[in-house]
């Protein structure tokens, strides 16, 4: 009884071993099926989990993905960087530029194992893919040499080294020294386009190259630096609240040369300085800054602008002062502020110098202003010259020149005693006139007096405390 126990126990388990294997067989039989036929079905296209160029292409065919491909990549450009930040942007539509993944597609298809595909399941297989670019060579040339960096003298052109004129002075023409190779720029820039490249520098690709120098061009060099040392020369001239700069342009013009327009050189091998063309230049600021006795415009208090000519008021340049300065400062190469000498002198320097503090005197409607820093601080009628009889007070810009009291004023056939006597142009002044009732009006053109400006007591009373010798006096009708 035992021993049949034993017998059955055996035989159940040889059973249980040969259905344990059936189970296991099927799942792998049928996973076996699927890989293989996914194999075959990843033989006409690619295989599980491939990306390219971010694009998934599992499954898909070659011209599926070269479309994806193209219409991903947008429109194209180029950088191209020059020297000192020079910079242009390519347009690669300008060229006829063309793409085609096609034959890297077709190449990558055929070096797949389709029957590999089963790697992919733990880790995807991406790949970055070249297109096969072509474009029109023609248009890039074309393209290239609008640019302004190509425009440039090249290596290609007849080397030279020459000093030239320039509106800031002298200048050193140089196309030796790193200068542009149009033809390698050509090569440079193709071969960015067809390695699918988006910037190129074409100082890293010695797009820039120097040309041997010659002896002469080594004589050029040592007079430029003659040159440039000569006209770097600068002074800031002031006139007032303006600034007259003396600079390299002007100065270039001071350099001595001969009857061919050539630098001389002294027995030092210096240039030499040509005083006449300083002399000129200090005449050209005293045309421009002396007042004195010139033409001017004046606002006056009645509302127009009137032109005033003559006078004995303004400033007038010392200009042997200022020749004899700036020959010693351009020989010490002494540079600063200047504030130059003159042999006259207003109370303002530069084109407006009568200031904000003056006496102006409307002759034709026979009326005085007093300003002082722009406040009307006096307004009075007064009598003028006698214009029937040819005395009619003149139209100058002058200035007080002298204050009394108590003076005797003397003249053909008159005598007559003022409290307060203010000279302004020669024998002509501000002065009370005790011998008047009246001022004002029309009263000048036949009772008026030999030139002076009569003026009511109270009023040249508080005018004489008030106005200061050099005070403007502006008289016009």
């Amino acid at each position: 009884m035992k021993n049949h126990m034993k017998r059955r126990t055996k035989k159940h388990r040889g059973n249980g071993k040969y259905f344990l294997t059936v189970g296991m067989i099927t799942p792998i039989l049928l996973c076996s099926i699927t890989y293989i036929a996914l194999a075959l079905y990843y033989q006409e296209s690619f295989s599980f989990g491939t990306w390219v160029n971010g694009v998934y292409c599992t499954g898909k065919s070659v011209n599926e993905i070269n479309e994806e491909l193209l219409s991903a990549d947008g429109g194209k450009t180029l950088t191209i960087l020059g020297r000192n930040d020079e910079t242009e942007t390519l347009d690669l539509n300008s060229i006829q530029y063309q793409e085609d993944y096609l034959t890297p597609l077709e190449n990558m298809k055929e070096n797949q194992n389709p029957y590999l595909w089963g790697r992919n399941l733990l880790k995807s297989k991406s790949q970055v893919l070249i297109p096969v670019i072509s474009y029109n060579t023609e248009l890039l040339e074309k393209c290239l040499s609008e640019y302004a960096f190509m425009k440039q003298d090249t290596i290609n052109t007849i080397p030279q080294v020459k000093i030239v004129e320039s509106p800031e002075g002298y200048a050193l023409f140089d196309n030796t020294r790193q200068i542009i190779d149009r033809d390698k720029v050509y090569q440079k820039v193709s071969t960015a386009i067809i390695n699918y490249e988006h910037q190129i520098d074409l100082e890293e690709e010695a797009c820039y190259e120097d040309v041997p120098i010659t002896r002469e061009m080594q004589d050029i060099y040592t007079l430029w630096d003659k040159v440039k040392t000569f006209q770097d020369f600068h002074v800031r001239y002031l006139f007032g609240d303006t600034i007259e700069n003396l600079d390299s342009a002007t100065v270039a013009d001071w350099i001595t040369k001969d009857e061919n327009d050539q630098f001389v050189l002294d027995e030092d091998g210096s240039l030499i300085l040509d005083q006449e063309m300083v002399k000129e230049y200090i005449a050209g600021l005293a045309a421009e800054y002396d007042t004195i006795g010139g033409k001017r415009q004046f606002q006056t208090t009645r509302g127009d602008v009137v032109i005033i000519e003559g006078g004995t008021y303004g400033n007038q340049l010392n200009q042997k002062a200022e020749v004899e300065y700036l020959i010693d400062a351009f020989t010490q190469h002494n540079e600063a502020d200047r504030t130059p000498e003159y042999t006259v002198t207003a109370r303002k320097q530069g084109t407006d110098d009568i200031g904000t503090t003056y006496i102006e005197i409307d002759m034709t409607n026979q009326t005085m202003y007093y300003y002082e820093n722009g406040t009307l601080k006096l307004e009075t009628p007064v009598v003028t010259g006698n214009t029937s009889r040819g005395r009619g007070t003149p139209e100058r810009v002058c200035y007080v020149y002298a204050k009394q009291k108590n003076r005797i004023l003397r003249g053909p056939g008159y005598a007559s005693h003022v409290n307060f006597w203010m000279p302004v142009n020669g024998g002509i002044g501000i002065h009370d006139a005790s011998w008047r009732k009246q001022f004002g009006g029309s009263i000048y053109e036949k009772n008026g007096s030999h030139g002076c400006i009569n003026t009511p007591y109270d009023v040249m009373k508080q005018l004489y405390d008030m106005a200061e010798i050099g005070t403007p006096v502006i008289m016009f009708y």
